[in-house]
């Protein structure tokens, strides 16, 4: 089986390091979206059992990184790869890190360390009547964050279900629709916010005018809103490339508290769209 670099850096890292016990996210008792989303990552990817892929994977799966298979056949042949590889140590930490949920989609941000490598990963997932139906992720590498108090994936973990998701997701949504039509922006952001993207870090503007910069230009696909936490699927365009942009903002008292971000440029010879 040939591996991509893509695929080796990306999907096989997301799946071997995924650990035996995903902490659990679930607010309802009933079987949410999210829960069949982290049984997922424990039963198939952690404990490799292909055997139960036809319960979580719909027949008619479709995939959009562009280096898997579509349907079951792709998940089958990534659990196949990985059993030819050593399993996760007993005590492997969850690299699932915040798990969001509204209607049919599920958000996951996950921290995933291997074979040297470390990298922040969002995958977002659509179901239908209990059966995983759609794919999108983004992966980025990251520097060495020994020491850092702030890093990509720290922060605030818990969904405050008091909150209303739709504020918050109207929050975030002006905030967007500021920055696509070049307008300002700030008054959206709390000035103590937490910004955990190195990059705006990097940039000493902000995160506003990071992402409404001159040779910049923002796409929204996808608002994904529970409590506090929305999630965003966006096309970024920066410096004449395109980039898979996934956000994750805390809000709170009508303002954004932190940010979380990965983006991976698009391959070349991949059209953006498919991607989204």
């Amino acid at each position: 089986m040939k591996i991509t670099q893509v695929f080796t850096l990306g999907i096989c890292c997301i799946l071997i390091c995924a650990a035996r016990e995903a902490k659990s996210y679930i607010y309802m008792d009933t079987i949410t979206n999210k829960q069949k989303v982290l049984s997922f990552y424990k039963q198939i990817v952690g404990q490799r059992k292909t055997e139960l892929i036809p319960e979580f994977i719909a027949e008619d799966y479709k995939q959009h990184n562009p280096t898997v298979k579509q349907g079951r056949a792709g998940i089958t042949d990534m659990i196949n790869y990985m059993k030819t590889l050593p399993p996760p140590p007993e005590d492997a930490k969850s690299p699932i890190v915040r798990a969001i949920q509204e209607g049919d989609f599920v958000v996951t941000h996950l921290d995933v360390q291997f074979m040297g490598k470390h990298m922040a990963v969002i995958d977002l997932f659509k179901l239908k009547d209990g059966m995983l139906t759609e794919h999108w992720d983004a992966i980025q590498a990251l520097p060495d964050e020994n020491g850092r108090t702030i890093t990509a994936t720290n922060g605030a973990t818990e969904i405050d279900h008091r909150a209303s998701a739709e504020n918050s997701r109207l929050i975030v949504d002006q905030f967007y629709k500021a920055i696509v039509h070049k307008q300002p922006a700030n008054q959206f952001i709390d000035a103590a916010y937490v910004e955990h993207d190195a990059s705006v870090i990097a940039s000493s503007v902000g995160l506003a005018d990071y992402l409404s910069g001159p040779d910049r230009s923002v796409k929204i696909h996808r608002l994904i809103a529970e409590g506090d936490f929305v999630a965003a699927q966006l096309q970024f365009n920066r410096s004449g490339k395109t980039f898979v942009f996934y956000e994750i903002f805390r809000v709170a008292k009508g303002k954004i508290a932190e940010h979380w971000s990965v983006e991976q440029v698009v391959p070349d010879g991949i059209k953006p769209e498919d991607m989204f």
